[in-house]
């Protein structure tokens, strides 16, 4: 088979795609959110090396042990390589990275059905450059998987519907249910409005959606925790029905659409271009209002919760402006806007993400540096046999995830449990090294983590490194004290 030039367009969009989320996250190192590090990527580091930091989510058992385990093993086979933590790091992103690209794919694919190539450029170009695609692309949460998944399905579903279609769909919607049961109503309603004309195949959707969920979440549960389902029923029963979630914080009911106001500057201009899109894909607009609408009603909130949403709406929005070129095109005098028009609006939008990106969300970049840093240095330190951190609590921290040092971690003040306020049940925490738990209050240690000026008196400082001034996060310093470890 020859390629062509047109052929070569939706690769070259998805290279340029790649290139920009994996290049922005090996530049600029950032945590999305805590979650990300203790969440994910330590307790992959305790299946895959025998440490790391237990938080109270996996003491109760209200966590999957599947993201984890995909993690762990990308961590035992570099190893084999390097024991630089950076390197399963940056690997397990560009993985993530590049499964985001059904985003771009399902873009291009769906305007280039309707309005040949020109369509697949703008709307697959617009999700290339848009900022939140590129900022959450390498991230290692549930929900950013999860809307990837849900992207995918709804992209097969509406563009072929066979019943043998509809198994792997199904399949693709068990795995969004087993990464984020909270995307189970906005996936399900945009399914059952896609599929709703060919309800003889609903039973193919609903064996795939079991052949993921009952190995993946119930057999899986039920293995690591001894309960079916435990990830899902026991997270809804703490979190919803003690109030956990809500005494770790509370916003207002419109803290998503103001987000949306600003992420998706100029608002009226975008949100009119996406409701244009939803004609054009409407159960992925579905999803995405599902999920804000559902997400909105619940009174924690973060916005990595509705990504789902933030993923759809570039999708629409490009879809959106397909259609307004195409009809603009059709005007007498249209020709010079057939060529002109796209070009015009990939530049706004370009300039419009490059604004996002570096003004009113610029602070998302640096969102815990110093502490990557500082644990990357206490890898890297010379003679470190063990390692002190004061002024951060444990889920705060790199742990053993940015350490990767078969040595004893051990936090100053250390904070076993943390009780809310109005909840029962007391949040525990804990340190594991080698299948065994590490002594805080007691042990041996030759360097220090802290805040500047903040280290004990006989430690000398070895390199400092600044946090995010936006978000209040304090410099950081790695101190070692001259006599080793006492």
């Amino acid at each position: 088979m020859t390629f062509t030039r047109p052929a070569l367009l939706l690769p070259a969009m998805l290279v340029a795609g790649f290139a920009l989320r994996i290049g922005v996250s090996l530049a600029r190192p950032h945590v999305l959110f805590f979650d990300e590090t203790i969440q994910y990527f330590e307790q992959a580091h305790r299946l895959a090396f025998g440490s790391g930091i237990i938080p109270w989510e996996y003491v109760e058992g209200i966590r999957s042990w599947l993201l984890p385990a995909l993690i762990a093993v990308v961590m035992k086979g570099s190893a084999w390589f390097s024991d630089n933590p950076m390197v399963y790091v940056d690997l397990v992103r560009a993985l993530c990275a590049g499964f985001s690209l059904v985003v771009i794919f399902a873009a291009y694919r769906l305007a280039e059905r309707r309005s040949g190539r020109t369509g697949g450029i703008v709307a697959g170009g617009f999700c290339v450059i848009w900022f939140d695609l590129i900022y959450f692309a390498p991230s290692v949460m549930t929900e950013v998987l999860a809307a990837h998944a849900t992207i995918l399905a709804l992209y097969l579903g509406e563009v072929r519907r066979t019943s043998r279609r509809a198994y792997w769909v199904g399949v693709l919607a068990g795995m969004t249910i087993c990464l984020r049961y909270q995307y189970a109503p906005p996936v399900l309603l945009a399914l059952a409005w896609q599929w709703r004309r060919d309800r003889d195949v609903w039973a193919w959707l609903f064996m795939g959606v079991m052949s993921a969920l009952l190995p993946f979440s119930g057999v899986l549960d039920a293995i690591t925790w001894g309960r079916a389902f435990q990830s899902i029923w026991l997270n809804f029963r703490l979190n919803a029905g003690l109030g956990i979630a809500s005494a770790i914080g509370t916003e207002g009911p419109l803290y998503y659409i103001d987000y949306l106001a600003v992420a998706l500057t100029p608002f009226p201009l975008f949100l009119g271009l996406a409701a244009i899109g939803a004609r054009r894909f409407p159960s992925l607009a579905i999803a995405a209002v599902v999920t804000v609408v559902v997400h909105s009603a619940l009174p924690h909130k973060e916005v990595r919760f509705i990504y789902l949403a933030i993923a759809a709406l570039p999708v629409l929005i490009g879809l959106g402006a397909v259609e307004v070129l195409s009809w603009l095109a059709r005007r007498p005098g249209g020709e010079r806007l057939a060529l002109a028009g796209p070009m015009a609006f990939l530049g706004i939008a370009a300039a419009c993400s490059c604004f996002i990106a570096a003004g009113p969300l610029v602070a998302r970049w640096s969102f815990q540096r110093g502490t990557v840093h500082a644990f990357l240095a206490a890898h890297d330190a010379p003679g470190l046999c063990g390692l002190r951190v004061r002024d951060m609590p444990s889920w705060r921290s790199g742990g053993y995830t940015y350490l990767n040092r078969d040595v004893p971690l051990v936090f100053e003040p250390y904070v076993p449990e943390v009780h809310l306020p109005g909840v029962s049940l007391p949040l525990r925490f804990a340190v594991e090294r080698d299948g065994g738990l590490v002594p805080q209050y007691r042990g041996a240690w030759s360097h220090m983590i802290a805040e500047i000026g903040h280290a004990p008196a006989g430690f000398t400082p070895i390199a400092c490194f600044p946090g995010d001034v936006t978000a209040n996060e304090p410099e950081l310093c790695l101190y070692k004290r001259p006599e080793g470890c006492l």
